[in-house]
């Protein structure tokens, strides 16, 4: 059920109330009985995982210097001296 954040035009008073999206909006001040309007806030999450354009649709030049830092940033495998050089990938 969203919440939503209304302010009285009359007294300023602020507050929040949880209401289905078919429930009509309030219209008066609980304080005062003046007239009210819901308040708009900034979404305040991000979306992540495969399926949205942050990760699917970037540039191919954005996907190769990403891939290419995250190569220089990862500690080269260390080689103890095996004997046979295909058991450690050295």
């Amino acid at each position: 059920m969203p919440t939503y954040t209304y302010e009285c035009e009359k007294c300023s008073h602020n507050f929040e109330i949880d209401q289905k999206i078919t429930d009509p909006p309030r219209k008066r001040c609980p304080k005062c009985r003046g007239k009210l309007f819901r308040v708009i806030h900034a979404v305040d999450h991000i979306l992540k995982g495969s399926g949205f354009y942050r990760t699917d649709y970037r540039s191919d030049d954005y996907s190769k210097q990403k891939l290419a830092e995250e190569k220089s940033a990862a500690p080269a495998p260390k080689c103890d001296g095996c004997a046979s050089k295909k058991d450690c990938g050295a």
